[in-house]
């Protein structure tokens, strides 16, 4: 079993058989509405998400994901941490009060709860379901965008479009400063800088390395692509 720390600081394990992969992804490509409910971004798909019921999602940032199929659906669990690989007797695990720890078990002498995945797909599985992307514009012959920008652009789940793609963007990003530049085909624009101060002609612009800003800008302009 994968012995991890959840969301909520508790020490669970989770069956490795149902585990297809291990990854992370962008707080911003979730989305929270209750438990049963919360869903995960991924590769254009939306997928059910599990493991959020407890609290201690992270605002910004990445969050681990198991992966999680049964032959005919996936869903995501999100995590805190993997914390190592356990071997757990059968006899060892005592019944839990219910939810989805399915029982109790030592694991290193400290109390571990066992992810019962009989339960979560149960109550998450359906196939993913499809879903356009929000598309941004970048400038196809700048390196720094397509090379630094580009991927960060990706993991909050944009699809990545050149100036001359006829596609109508939800949104583009520029590096220009100073005056003002015609705004590409797009519904709304994000203005970078490069320099960590802004200029008071330029208040409404991010500066390039500012992470947390453009992670910020990116899922605002997301929303409202969505709504």
């Amino acid at each position: 079993m994968l012995l991890f720390a959840g969301l909520d600081g508790v020490r669970r394990a989770m069956p490795m058989a149902p585990v297809s992969r291990v990854e992370e992804v962008d707080a911003g490509a979730i989305r929270l509405d209750g438990d049963s409910t919360a869903q995960v971004a991924i590769d254009g798909a939306l997928y059910p998400l599990a493991g959020v019921a407890g609290g201690g999602m992270p605002a910004a940032g990445p969050v681990g994901l198991f992966r999680l199929g049964d032959g005919q659906g996936e869903l995501a669990y999100a995590f805190r941490e993997v914390i190592d690989i356990a071997w757990v007797e059968g006899d060892g695990a005592r019944p839990a009060a219910g939810g989805q720890a399915a029982s109790v078990a030592l694991i290193d002498g400290k109390p571990t709860e066992l992810v019962d995945c009989h339960a979560l797909f149960a109550q998450h599985a359906h196939a993913p379901v499809p879903a356009a992307p929000p598309v941004c514009r970048l400038p196809s012959g700048d390196s720094w965008f397509q090379d630094f920008l580009r991927p960060l652009v990706e993991s909050a789940g944009y699809r990545v479009i050149g100036e001359a793609d006829e596609a109508e963007a939800d949104l583009a990003i520029l590096a220009q400063e100073g005056e003002d530049t015609p705004l590409p085909q797009a519904l709304r624009a994000i203005r970078l800088r490069t320099t960590p101060d802004a200029p008071p002609d330029r208040a409404d612009t991010i500066y390039r390395y500012d992470r947390e800003a453009l992670l910020a800008a990116l899922r605002t302009a997301r929303g409202r692509a969505g709504a």
